[in-house]
């Protein structure tokens, strides 16, 4: 039985994705972490240790990896962590990968960094879902350690998708994607149909339905706090400025107090 939508996305999800740059964030996130973080963390010989919730295939994380950090992919989709190891290799091979439920997920220890990106908090729609997870973090994030994730925005998700019908074509795969945007439950739904090629030449269909609920900074701001985690650092798109009423993506820098 599949555990994640993105299972049937796996295959075609980097081709999907090219608009964002690893590096670019992986860069991005290491600056927070240096202003931020702790100095000396639970990895090999001192290294901060990061674990990334909802980890997809990995792509981000590897790019930490050759930052010099020890890391941790979670995420609910067998076929996107498959993919995520096959391509770990050399000293990205050291990467951990658990098929979990980030908001109910066990680990062996602590971690001095705990990352989700690329929207996935959103895709937790469910309030207790979220605070579920959060409240995890008791056990698992280390005092001093930091939370950094991101949001999508209403101007994203109502204007941007809103209820409008996409197409992708690439060299192995056909995305068809109608998007519907809920005012009243703040709820954009995705339903996505893919074709993409066997090795065989033959083409076989896979169908999605991806939920991304929208969060006020007022909501996102109880809920870190209610965990008992700070707020320290709201940041609009890979930017060290505030975000605006145009800003499409927002970042977040919380810390569980030492």
């Amino acid at each position: 039985m599949s555990l994640s939508p993105y299972d049937e996305l796996a295959d075609i999800y980097d081709s999907f994705q090219e608009d964002i740059s690893p590096d670019a964030w992986a860069s991005y996130l290491d600056t927070l972490i240096r202003k931020y973080g702790p100095r000396t963390g639970d990895g090999e010989e001192g290294a901060l240790l990061l674990a990334d919730l909802g980890c997809g295939t990995g792509t981000i994380l590897r790019a930490m990896t050759r930052r010099g950090y020890d890391a941790i992919g979670i995420d609910a989709s067998p076929r996107m962590l498959a993919k995520a190891a096959a391509e770990s290799s050399g000293e990205e091979g050291k990467i951990l990968y658990l098929c979990q439920d980030i908001s109910r997920m066990e680990l062996f220890g602590t971690v001095d960094v705990f990352l989700c990106l690329l929207d996935t908090w959103n895709h937790l729609t469910r309030k207790k879902d979220i605070e579920r997870m959060l409240a995890s973090f008791r056990n698992y994030l280390n005092p001093g350690g930091l939370f950094i994730f991101d949001v999508v925005t209403e101007a994203h998700l109502r204007d941007t998708l809103g209820n409008s019908f996409f197409y992708r074509v690439g060299d192995d795969f056909s995305l068809l994607w109608q998007n519907n945007w809920s005012p009243s439950s703040s709820v954009s739904t995705s339903e996505i149909t893919v074709f993409s090629r066997d090795p065989d030449g033959r083409y076989k269909r896979g169908d999605a339905r991806i939920r991304e609920k929208l969060y006020s900074d007022e909501e996102i701001r109880d809920l870190l706090r209610n965990a008992g985690l700070e707020p320290i650092g709201c940041y609009g798109e890979l930017s060290h400025k505030r975000p605006t009423r145009t800003s499409k993506r927002i970042f977040y820098v919380a810390r569980r107090p030492a």
